[in-house]
């Protein structure tokens, strides 16, 4: 090989494969993170759901608020997944289940900003959403149902502003997540109690 070009074009096609190989690796690796991430989670879930499909208020109002309120979803997700409109089932749940289903996507999504959760979701979930944080955290009403009133596609009488939507999503994420969180279970476990004593 004393032609300096195949040389050349020898060393281009080595470090083709040795980038080939990195990025093949790389991606192997995010994607067994990301198969250990999703396994993890139906793991966690599967137990939540165990432990809480059939457990009572006071069995709950010690446990971690995200446990409650993941397990609880859970329930209320394997109530509904079967169903022909998981829409129409989900408002025939009780209204603890609905609200701890709304309550746990409201956290995922807001973990964002809290306009995302209105953006990603749709009705019966987000004014069940609004419902439940609302009742839970009247300090944090005001950021929650004005993010719901200019994002609400039905409202003619609110345009959207981005600027406010972001001020209200940095005031709401100024809370602290832990406390909001616990408000809310303890809102949830009310509930549960007002339905088992049919009041």
């Amino acid at each position: 090989m004393d032609n300096p070009i195949l040389w050349i074009l020898f060393a281009v096609v080595a470090i083709l494969c040795v980038v080939m190989l990195f990025v093949a690796g790389k991606s192997a690796r995010n994607r067994e993170q990301r198969m250990k991430a999703f396994y993890q989670k139906a793991n966690r879930q599967q137990a939540l759901y165990q432990k809480y499909q059939n457990a009572r208020p006071e069995e709950m109002k010690n446990d971690a608020p995200e446990d409650v309120i993941e397990g609880l979803a859970v329930a209320a997700q394997r109530k509904i997944e079967d169903a022909p409109s998981a829409d129409e089932a989900f408002v025939l749940l009780p209204l603890s289940l609905q609200y701890a289903y709304a309550a746990y996507y409201f956290f995922e999504d807001s973990e964002e900003k809290l306009s995302a959760f209105f953006r990603k979701n749709g009705e019966p979930l987000l004014h069940t959403a609004v419902d439940c944080i609302c009742g839970a955290c009247p300090d944090c009403a005001v950021w929650v149902r004005n993010c719901y009133d200019m994002l609400d596609e039905n409202n003619e009488h609110v345009s959207v502003e981005e600027e406010k939507l972001d001020e209200w999503s940095r005031q709401f994420a100024a809370l602290r997540k832990t406390e909001l969180q616990e408000q809310v279970k303890q809102f949830i476990l009310r509930q549960m109690r007002a339905e088992q004593t049919g009041t």
